[in-house]
């Protein structure tokens, strides 16, 4: 009984091990491809980088409830609600009753000393604040809750906005220490795009990896999760014009920040006017959509040609094509 157990699992053995040998013979086999240690720690750190931000915009907006109920008028004063002035402000006196009781030179003081801006300026902000708090003795409710949880919410607000900057440095520190990585030259690439930035760059090319493994653009709108959405019953197919949005959402992320710079400003004339276009027939996310493929384009294509970008016009880029050896195509 014992014998022939052991025969059986001999041949199992046998079996299994001729699978895996044809496995590993088969030309079709692909391979996993493990990222440097580089790579992973860039990554790491971005993708925490983003995480620590949106940390700090989800307190804004809790900052932002608790203002509209009990300090309305106050939103709008500071061009943002989490700046270091407002936040100051609010940090040191918080309720509209402690506005009004303070000390008018003290305010205008703080004001300009954080700011970095003149009197002027300064005087016009303390105006404009004592207006919103005497308008929220009004119109304002406000329970001492209110206060806790705003205090609450600004310590949350500094403690992650330091961190964030924090990871920031550490991120620019490996990127200026490693100036002849591949990977790194690759960042600079895609930094070069009008409408990105390093940390911009720097994502991309860390959710992408190595760039290598990417032979068409097609490879990469499906990686990044760009390409369209695919309803399949049975034998029929159809599509319903949507992402499938099955990749990297901070990569998708990083390129609709890039998309929305170059048509909203003028970095990219060639984008902008592909967008307009695109509006006359289509609804704008649908045309920012195609923006953003366009952007696939040209980041597959600079990191393929490993040069910096640069603006050309569509009959220029014929122009160009035409003038190629069909070899070269």
């Amino acid at each position: 009984m014992l014998e022939n157990s052991g025969k059986l699992c001999l041949l199992e053995f046998s079996a299994c091990s001729a699978k895996l040998a044809f496995l590993g013979l088969n030309p079709k086999l692909k391979t996993s491809v493990m990222p440097d240690d580089l790579v992973v720690h860039l990554r790491n750190l971005v993708r925490e980088y983003y995480n620590l931000t949106d940390m700090k915009s989800a307190y804004t907006n809790k900052l932002h409830f608790e203002l509209r109920s009990a300090f309305p008028q106050y939103i709008g004063i500071f061009s943002k609600l989490n700046a270091d002035t407002s936040l100051e402000l609010l940090c040191k006196y918080m309720s509209p009753k402690c506005f009004l009781a303070a000390d008018k030179n003290e305010i205008i003081s703080i004001i300009q000393k954080i700011s970095r801006f003149g009197v002027k300026y300064a005087e016009k902000k303390y105006g404009e604040v004592i207006q919103a708090a005497e308008n929220a003795l009004v119109f304002g409710h406000s329970v001492e809750s209110n206060f806790t949880l705003m205090r609450l919410y600004i310590d949350f607000i500094r403690s992650y906005d330091c961190s964030a900057d924090s990871v920031m440095s550490q991120i620019k520190d490996i990127i200026d220490g490693n100036p002849d990585e591949l990977f790194i030259r690759q960042i600079h690439i895609i930094d070069s795009i009008r409408g990105a930035g390093l940390i911009t760059a720097a994502t991309i090319m860390c959710e992408i990896g190595d760039f290598s493994v990417f032979e068409k653009p097609k490879q990469l709108f499906a990686y990044f999760g760009l390409d369209p959405a695919v309803n399949q019953s049975g034998n029929s197919k159809g599509r319903d014009g949507k992402m499938s949005k099955r990749g990297s959402p901070l990569a998708r992320r990083a390129i609709h920040t890039i998309a929305l710079v170059s048509v909203c400003k003028n970095n990219n004339p060639v984008l902008r006017d592909y967008y307009r276009n695109k509006c006359k027939a289509k609804p704008k996310l649908v045309a920012l959509g195609a923006v953003s493929h366009k952007i696939c384009n040209i980041i597959f294509a600079i990191l393929r040609d490993n040069k910096d970008f640069s603006v050309i016009s569509p009959d220029e880029h014929i122009k160009s094509y035409k003038s190629k050896p069909l070899s070269a195509i």
